[in-house]
């Protein structure tokens, strides 16, 4: 019996090259880091560049390979296409992290983290643990890769390495820490309902049954307490405090990443934990036991659209603007979420694979004007679209698409969320549903209204006679791979729905 789970893990290794990949990556950038700590200059940037290439590569040929769904490691995580996806989502915001990393470099205090090899080495342990959590299948292997990511995230936040990164790092650390043993003590009590962590569809049906043996008063407090470390994740009302003192006082990278990958990561174990334990379709397996819980997850994502858009309203600082508006667009995802049918949870992946493009290309902007004018205040914008029209069209263009508006992927990113969920109040007429589609609608309005209020101060508001600004030519470029890709999406919308549709399927 034991040579035979042996067998069994050692096989599974065949199925987890890219994780593989990612551990040995991790192990080679502290060496690398060790053998040139007294340098000026280091590779590990470029090697960890290299590296994550190399891993979408072999992330490519498992998407390629992968006829079913596959159980590792004792059904501990499941390989599928939608869990290969996300996965590539990872890669491409850590890509992205590293290249905006490297833009506008300058020998300063602030940006001394470019010589550290943690730095690198860390966010590449944080895309591991990405991956792990797209792919667990199991209690336990959720909340190890959660923990993963969340240790290495707490660091991170730190690397500016002045009094407010220390103290928003700290902030991110009482919260996390609080959010992870809450979500401890839900899994335990999961647990204990059910004889089992496994949340394979083999054994779904177990969990269900077990849990609809027990009383629902207690089973919506497990699942609740569980969800709340993943809503934490996701920087969803009411858990979303940390979020713009991280922003703020992170560096302007490792926010970008923030703001997209670890959300993205926790609406995929989300996806995983929801549908895969029926917890939504209570109807569908007989039993009103959890009806409770989508009604509460709509009061949240309601909740979240309207913290995040009226909060973002008064915000003076860019980077805390943006973190509300991270947590307003936490809640359209959770929208889509919650329309519980196909074209719910793809028009999630669609908007995560467009909001990865729209808010790099604003945190690029940002971090542009902040290099050469040490400013992040938006008053302090007044008049830069007129110095550098390209600065000022690109950010009106960046504006557009988070607004959600034509003809960027940003406007058809909301029209499949608000498609998902008319569907869904056409075939259930539950009016929670309605509501949320109105709130929606209405917030979409209001984001208007802070979005575009950059743009306005750049062409319309003077300022005070500085020296342009002077972008680069490696910014530049960046910023246009990153704006065509966002106008390619409302075009050829339909490339990214195919792959998505094929993930589905699968």
């Amino acid at each position: 019996m034991l040579s035979d789970k042996l067998n069994q893990l050692l096989q599974s290794l065949s199925g987890f090259l890219p994780e593989v990949s990612l551990a040995a990556l991790f192990v080679v950038l502290i060496i690398v880091d060790l053998i040139f700590y007294n340098k000026e200059q280091k590779p590990t940037v470029y090697i960890a560049l290299a590296g994550l290439v190399f891993v979408g590569v072999l992330t490519y040929q498992q998407w390629n390979q992968l006829p079913s769904p596959i159980s590792l490691f004792l059904g501990m995580i499941v390989v599928d296409k939608t869990a290969i996806l996300f996965k590539g989502i990872f890669l491409v915001a850590a890509v992205l992290t590293l290249l905006l990393s490297l833009h506008n470099h300058k020998e300063s205090d602030e940006r001394s983290y470019l010589k550290s090899g943690e730095y690198v080495s860390l966010l590449v342990a944080i895309t591991l643990g990405l991956h792990l959590m797209a792919m667990a299948a199991n209690l336990l292997m959720i909340y190890l890769s959660v923990e993963l990511v969340s240790i290495s995230s707490y660091i991170l936040a730190t690397f500016k390495h002045n009094k407010k990164g220390s103290e928003g790092g700290l902030k991110y650390l009482l919260f996390g820490a609080m959010s992870s043993g809450i979500m401890l003590y839900g899994m335990s009590l999961l647990y204990g309902f059910t004889g089992t962590l496994s949340l394979s569809l083999q054994e779904g049906t177990t969990f269900i049954t077990e849990l609809l043996a027990v009383h629902s008063l207690p089973v919506l407090l497990a699942v609740f307490l569980t969800v709340g470390g993943l809503l934490f994740k996701i920087a969803a009302a009411p858990f979303h405090i940390w979020a713009p003192d991280v922003y703020e006082s992170a560096p302007t990278p490792v926010v970008a990443f923030f703001s997209v990958a670890p959300k993205a990561a926790g609406f995929a174990v989300l996806l995983r934990f929801l549908l895969s334990t029926w917890l939504l379709y209570p109807d569908q397996i007989g039993s009103e036991h959890f009806s409770p819980i989508r009604a509460i997850l709509i009061a949240i994502a309601i909740l979240t659209l309207i913290v995040g858009n009226f909060s973002a309203l008064w915000q003076k600082n860019a980077k805390r603007m943006l973190a509300y508006s991270s947590i307003a667009h936490a809640g359209f995802m959770l929208a889509g979420l919650l329309a519980v049918n196909e074209l719910g949870w793809q028009s999630v992946l669609f908007y995560l694979v467009v909001y990865l493009f729209m808010n790099f290309a604003a945190f690029l902007l940002i971090d542009a004007i902040y290099q050469q004018r040490q400013t992040e205040e938006i008053e302090d914008y007044k008049g830069l679209g007129i110095q550098n029209q390209f600065l000022g069209v690109a950010f009106l263009i960046v504006m557009i698409a988070l607004t959600g508006l034509p003809p960027t992927a940003g406007f058809t990113a909301k029209l499949f969320i608000f498609s998902a969920l008319w569907q869904d109040y056409q075939s259930t007429g539950d009016n929670l549903v309605l509501l949320l589609f109105v709130v929606g609608l209405f917030n979409v309005v209001v984001a208007l209204f802070y979005y575009l209020r950059i743009p306005y101060y750049m062409f319309f508001r003077s300022g005070k006679e500085l020296n342009t600004i002077n972008l680069g030519m490696y910014t530049v470029l960046l910023l246009v791979f990153l704006i065509v890709a966002v106008f390619l999406f409302f075009f050829k919308a339909d490339w990214l729905m195919n792959i998505i549709t094929a993930a589905s399927i699968n």
